[in-house]
């Protein structure tokens, strides 16, 4: 279970931020229901619950740490992957143990 957790932090923090930056501009965004839905403070509780269980249950452990890493370079890579179309992802390269 800490696994799992620590592998779903980092997109539920990563998007909530990115929903609470883009909602005070977000006008006519053909993202506004995308952008709404992250910047509600129903996911922020979410994510700040999530942030919790992994405080919690969480333990400094080779696996809960790999699986924290690898989520993390896995929204790297995605967020990557619009600016350079071309570039393969590297996440399985990069991921240290």
């Amino acid at each position: 279970p800490s696994e799992i957790v620590a592998a779903m932090t980092p997109c539920l923090r990563l998007y909530a931020f990115l929903g609470q930056s883009l909602a005070p501009a977000q006008g006519d965004n053909p993202y506004r229901d995308w952008i709404e839905v992250y910047s509600s403070l129903e996911f922020e509780e979410l994510a700040c619950r999530l942030e919790t269980l992994l405080d919690e249950l969480g333990q400094d452990t080779e696996s809960v740490g790999t699986a924290y890493r690898y989520a993390m370079q896995c929204e790297l890579d995605f967020f990557e992957s619009a600016r350079l179309p071309a570039a393969p992802p590297a996440h399985t390269d990069r991921v240290r143990r």
